[in-house]
């Protein structure tokens, strides 16, 4: 496995999985933005090189954009619930 593999296959799946698991848990939009950012830089200074930082940032707000759809989702069958 290459690091194309991880950067392009493995990341951006674990970035959908663990967004939508960690704000399902957490309830917190900034949270799983956050880790994922996190892990991404610390994968662009150790795996990557410093042309991996743009994939970083849309990776991060991709992560946001999950988040913020999950707790919508959360939201709304709470509330067709009552």
């Amino acid at each position: 496995m290459d690091e194309l593999d991880i950067a392009f296959g493995i990341l951006p799946l674990a970035v959908i999985v663990l967004s939508v698991a960690g704000t399902y848990v957490c309830k917190n939009v900034y949270m799983m933005p956050l880790i994922s950012l996190i892990i991404s830089l610390v994968l662009t200074f150790t795996i990557f090189n410093q042309s991996f930082l743009g994939w970083v940032v849309v990776y991060s707000l991709f992560s946001l954009i999950l988040s913020y759809i999950t707790l919508m989702v959360v939201r709304k069958r709470k509330a067709s619930r009552k």
